[in-house]
């Protein structure tokens, strides 16, 4: 009985687990680069550190895709935004420009 009890709980922590992980892993293509490029200075969850949050702020140069791309591509001059188009190819920064957009349109939706 004691062992039927055990792995019932095991069995429960297990899933939940998986559950938990699965909510909080986004594999998808922008969020890889976001982490390997951005997350250092604008946090795992565009909230901020070294960088602003990129939720709670409003972008000062433009929140729509294109300017994102740009911003992106070409840094901002006297801060540590730094141009990343000769580091990222067009893909990679479209992605992150998504995935940078899904985050904030999401938060928006929770507020």
């Amino acid at each position: 009985m004691k062992n039927t009890k055990r792995f019932l709980l095991l069995a429960i922590l297990a899933v939940g687990s998986i559950f938990n992980l699965s909510a909080q892993t986004d594999n998808s293509p922008g969020s890889i680069v976001y982490m390997n490029y951005c997350s250092a200075c604008h946090g795992k969850k565009l909230e901020g550190g070294q960088a602003p949050s990129l939720l709670t702020t409003k972008w000062k140069h433009g929140d729509s895709k294109k300017a994102i791309i740009q911003t992106i591509k070409k840094g901002v001059p006297n801060t540590s935004m730094m141009a990343w188009e000769n580091m990222l190819n067009e893909k990679q920064i479209e992605q992150v420009a998504d995935y940078m957009l899904s985050l904030k349109k999401s938060k928006k939706q929770k507020s």
